[in-house]
């Protein structure tokens, strides 16, 4: 029998806005779905933007802009008032609705400054005493992006100097008729003046042992400044990052082998979207790696990644207890390879145990009850073999992504760190006008696929706020799908699609809303993750559980609660996330952590 999918589990059809129509000279009831989630769960922006199309600044860029020429006429502007503090010269070369958004350069956190008065504000507390020099044009070169017909913008980076690093921005900058005018700035931490990335070592043998006994030997004895929670894809790539900066650090990882959190997956799994934007730091996947990284292959990379890397890694080990002192200082007692019981004293402790919390599975009436098959949340589902001619339900619908500009062009990757420079530095609120255009291109251009989808009862909708996947993956994490297969099996009726949810088992059967009684051999959950706070109260137990702040999520000024930054607790951080998030924060966090051992880093700015 196919597999059966239901769509949007945990929304039950009875659950409707009511709206009364004429029909007939009588008035009749009609329900109105909700959506799966509404437009401000997890969600605090409060800023509303407006695109600066053609239409409302009143002219066009000419298709014979020289953007270099007038790139570098805004980047000498930019040394001149960036270089001597001017604030209100800063503030005046944004539109009134621009946004300066800032990773560590000048702030020493993650803050948005939307609007000219908040620009203004920001710029006038700190430019003063954070005076930029060195200031040039920086890949990638400038360009005039025409994402749509009546939008038209020069893009264009900088690299530059602060007292304490090397920095970039990502500048977006419109024509009006009163000249050019930024109106996106994304300035960005890139390396610590004073402590740059150490070169690589010598490599060659010249103590009593071997190199494996010496990694050995050193991992054993080692005393972190750093422990990390966690050996998947984010503690990985902050332990490499650390240890290029001279940070001593700790993976401490449950599974017995690292890479085992994507070995162990369901057999047949392959990542869902196109390798290109998910290289690790420092170690790029091969010449002719799969499109599609199949699960375990990955599990495989992480392995020899953290070999290659020779980062310190106690597998087989967890985190038995963490307290802390009135000064925030660590300790952390680790069962090591179930052997035996260490103390460690570091200096910060990072969370690094999944994109999310723990797998979430309903509770639901009659489940122990239920003797006519098995169930199981989708993360312990190994194989389908099994199952084959057997009857399977699938409670669930979407998947994780990530959408990037990533693609080789003629074979040729692009620079990494470039593309990154870019794809991070769009502001949420000119980010989510975008991204409802985008979503509305998309579902026009996918109409017929998703008419297939609608015909056999599959329901879709257009993301929270409108803007596709774009605000799902900032708060839920989840809730779409990048289709690899599976829309079409819907249609060609391989898949089954039931509406509604699971209200009850009885001791045979699965009744679902409505009342319809099914048999079913095997039930699997794909019904996502908690929240990361249940990791945390896991690991670390209630009391520092208690005084995190909200993870994941987007605040009032558009940026992630907790993760990468403060999580509520001193010297406790969050590193979370999709593997381009993977990559590019990580350099950001390890900088941070960085600075604050060496005890150059200045204080968050607040205001």
């Amino acid at each position: 029998m196919a597999p059966t999918a239901t769509a949007v589990p945990d929304v039950p059809d009875v659950i409707a806005d009511l709206k009364a129509k004429v029909v007939n000279g009588h008035v009749e009831v009609e329900q109105t779905p909700k959506p799966p989630i509404a437009d401000n769960y997890m969600y605090d922006f409060k800023y509303n933007h407006a695109l600066p199309t053609i239409d409302a600044l009143g002219l066009d860029i000419p298709a014979d802009v020289d953007s270099e020429k007038q790139a570098q006429a805004l980047t000498t502007r930019l040394a001149e008032v960036l270089g001597s503090g001017d604030a209100q010269g800063f503030t005046d070369m944004f539109l009134d609705y621009g946004v300066w958004r800032d990773k560590l350069a000048f702030t020493w956190d993650y803050r948005t400054f939307n609007f000219r008065e908040n620009i203004e504000r920001a710029a006038t507390d700190l430019l003063p005493s954070t005076l930029v020099n060195n200031m040039h044009l920086f890949t990638p070169a400038p360009s005039i992006q025409r994402p749509y017909p009546d939008l038209a913008y020069l893009q264009f980076c900088v690299s530059f100097d602060t007292p304490l690093v090397n920095a970039s921005a990502a500048i977006n900058a419109v024509q009006t008729a009163d000249g050019w005018k930024l109106w996106t700035v994304h300035t960005v931490a890139e390396n610590l003046l004073q402590f740059p990335e150490l070169d690589p070592r010598d490599g060659h043998m010249t103590g009593p042992i071997s190199w494996e006994k010496q990694r050995e030997q050193d991992d054993n004895s080692i005393e972190p400044d750093v422990v990390i929670v966690g050996g998947g894809q984010n503690g990985l790539a902050l332990a490499a990052r650390l240890k290029a900066l001279g940070v001593p650090n700790l993976i401490i990882e449950r599974a017995a082998i690292i890479g085992d959190v994507w070995r162990n997956r369901y057999e047949y799994l392959s990542l869902h979207f196109p390798h290109w934007a998910d290289h690790f730091p420092y170690f790029p996947y091969p010449e002719h790696w799969p499109t599609y990284t199949p699960a375990q292959k990955l599990g495989h990379f992480m392995e020899w990644y953290a070999s290659a890397m020779e980062l310190a890694v106690w597998t087989s080990s967890s985190v038995v207890k963490a307290d802390q002192d009135a000064e925030g200082n660590w300790t952390v007692q680790v069962n090591k390879g179930g052997k035996d019981t260490r103390t460690l004293k570091p200096k910060h402790v990072v969370m690094a145990t999944s994109l999310c919390g723990v797998p979430m599975t309903p509770v639901i009436p009659g489940m122990s009850e239920w003797k006519a098959g098995v169930y199981r949340h989708s993360t312990a589902h190994d194989s389908s073999r099994d199952w084959v001619g057997k009857k399977v339900l699938v409670v669930g619908t979407s998947s994780s992504g990530f959408d990037t500009a990533y693609e080789p062009k003629n074979g040729v990757r692009p620079n990494i760190e470039d593309v990154d420079r870019l794809a991070f530095a769009m502001p949420v609120g000119p980010g989510e006008e975008l991204g409802r255009r985008n979503a509305e291109v998309l579902e026009n251009l996918d109409k017929d696929l998703l008419d297939g989808l609608h015909a056999r009862g599959f329901k879709t909708w257009r993301g929270q706020r409108g803007t596709g996947n774009g605000t799902l993956g900032q708060t839920r994490n989840g809730g779409f799908y990048f289709e690899a297969g599976a829309c079409e099996q819907i249609i060609n009726g391989k898949i089954k699609v039931e509406q509604g949810y699971i209200e009850k088992f009885t001791e045979s059967k699965v009744v679902l809303s409505g009342g319809r009684e099914k048999e079913y051999d095997l039930i699997v959950f794909a019904t996502g993750f908690s929240n990361t706070i249940d990791s945390v109260r896991a690991t670390l137990g209630d009391d520092i559980a208690d005084r995190c702040g909200p993870i994941w999520g987007v605040d009032e000024e558009g940026e992630f609660k907790s993760a990468y930054k403060e999580s509520g607790v001193p010297n406790l951080w969050m590193m979370v996330g999709y593997l381009p998030y993977t990559r590019y924060h990580s350099k950001r966090v390890a900088l941070r952590l960085k600075a604050l051992i060496e005890g150059i880093a200045p204080a968050p700015y607040k205001a």
